[in-house]
């Protein structure tokens, strides 16, 4: 799930993602809470900290804890600097953080790897 209300930002991640993922953008977080309230399970969540909701972030990645959601969270934010953004997804088990903008592919890599598909994809192309 791609949660951001930038228009420009979620087509950013669909490029890189689209072709390996089923995506499920939303409008921001009303709109994610809305969809998983409708029944979408998302496999890992994607969320935009450049929003005008970041005041809502923290009570969002609450409410995936009382839905049970056990994917992963990817926080995206310019304010990240690349070695913050990896000191920080090294210290946890479910957030994730990502620096914007991101090198080409560096979603994509970060997305299969928390993931646990990164190992699937080196054996499927030793093949």
């Amino acid at each position: 799930m791609l949660v951001s209300e930038e228009p420009l930002f979620r087509l950013a991640m669909g490029r890189e993602l689209a072709s390996d993922f089923e995506l499920v953008p939303t409008l921001g977080i009303a709109s994610a809470d809305r969809r998983m309230d409708l029944g979408v399970v998302p496999e890992a969540v994607i969320v935009d900290l450049d929003s005008v909701e970041r005041a809502a972030v923290p009570t969002f990645l609450a409410r995936l804890v009382e839905r049970d959601l056990a994917g992963p969270r990817i926080l995206v934010s310019s304010y990240f600097r690349p070695e913050v953004a990896a000191a920080y997804s090294a210290s946890s088990l479910t957030h994730f953080a990502l620096s914007r903008p991101w090198r080409p592919g560096a979603l994509r890599t970060l997305v299969e790897s928390v993931m646990g598909l990164s190992g699937l994809r080196a054996m499927t192309a030793g093949r």
